[in-house]
């Protein structure tokens, strides 16, 4: 009988973590639900998000993502919005928030117009 040896062992990779991202409501229905998950992405070392999808947003939701903003700062380390979508846009920009945003979306998408 072979020994196995760790050679003939297939190689196990760990699995991708899938990108972060807003999702398509960003509302005061959903805060509650995200809060346990946006607690999880503090502990990263960076955090990029993908913001393309949000189609809904209001004020609580804003206010979410801007506590997120605040504890990363904290943390020495800053949010990082991917493409945020024209609904984001608008509603930073009825908050007076599209300079937050602006500061904190990547370089490609801090040029899309709202």
């Amino acid at each position: 009988m072979a020994k196995r040896s760790k050679a003939n062992t297939p190689a196990t990779t760990p699995a991708a973590s899938p990108p972060l991202a807003l999702p398509a409501e960003l509302t005061i229905y959903t805060v509650g639900e995200l809060h346990p998950q946006w607690l999880g992405w503090l502990q990263q070392d960076g955090v990029a998000v993908e913001a393309a999808a949000v189609d809904q947003v209001d004020g609580a939701g804003l206010q979410m993502l801007l506590s997120l903003s605040h504890a990363l700062d904290r943390r020495g380390r800053q949010l990082q919005l991917h493409a945020p979508s024209p609904a984001l846009r608008e509603g930073c920009q009825a908050l007076g928030l599209q300079d937050w945003l602006a500061s904190r979306s990547t370089p490609a998408a801090a040029g899309a117009s709202a």
